[in-house]
Order: C-alpha cells, then structure tokens, then sequence
C-alpha cells in the first residue's frame, strides 16, 4: 500500500474495488518516486495518472505472487511521456523482499537477503540523489 499512497500524494486519483476515488489532495512535491512492488491496479480509471508528473523508478521482484510484475508496466505506458519511468526486475525476490523486517511467517524467496537490501540501498540512493 505504501506505492499506492505515493503516488496518490503525487497526484495520482486512487480509485477503490467499490469504485471510490481517493484524491489526497497533497501539496507535496516530489523530486522523484521509489516504488516497490507497486500496486496499480488502484490507477487503472481512465486518466487517474494524468497529473503525476515526476521520475519514477520501480522495483518488482519476479517471484512476487501478490503483485504481479507485469502491473509495473502500466504507469510505465501511461507515465512515460511525462518523465522518466525505469522498472528494475529483481529474477530471485518476491513480494515481501523489499521490507527490512518480514511479516511473520513470511520466508524470503531471495537466497542472499542482507547482500539483496544492501545492493537496493545503493540503488535506491542513487536514484534519490541524482
């Protein structure tokens, strides 16, 4: 939910199952958007991404089962004139990768986790920054 949320506070109009528009109505500015394992099936009404306009960089893991990586290529296709969108496919993590600490009972799928999230930190950094 955490992807959802940011781009809603991007200007992003979140519409819900129940068919609902959730607009934030931010101020915020952003420089830049990370987001992982974005869920956005939330954005799929017509024109609910018109007015974000900012880089955005996604991770999703190739394992996840409940995002599916494919959902990273919508706000590519529908942001891509807007500004740069790169979508950073990780073959060995699933949907819970991407969290420092794992809900209980969740087993990582990713076979080295610590050299995994030290690698995203820097990724992450450098997309921050540049």
């Amino acid at each position: 939910m955490g992807s959802v949320t940011l781009l809603a506070l991007a200007d992003g109009e979140a519409q819900t199952v129940a068919g609902d528009t959730v607009i934030s109505g931010s101020k915020l500015k952003f420089d830049g958007l990370a987001l992982f394992a974005p869920s956005t099936d939330f954005f799929r009404r017509s024109g609910a991404l018109k007015s974000v306009r900012v880089p955005i960089r996604i991770w999703v893991g190739a394992k996840d089962s409940i995002t599916a990586p494919a959902q990273a290529q919508f706000p590519k296709e529908v942001l891509s004139l807007r500004g740069p969108i790169d979508i950073c496919l990780d073959e060995e993590a699933g949907h819970f990768s991407y969290m420092d600490e794992l809900p209980p009972n969740i087993t990582d799928s990713h076979s080295n986790r610590s050299k995994f999230l030290a690698s995203l930190a820097i990724d992450v950094g450098r997309f921050v920054v540049a």
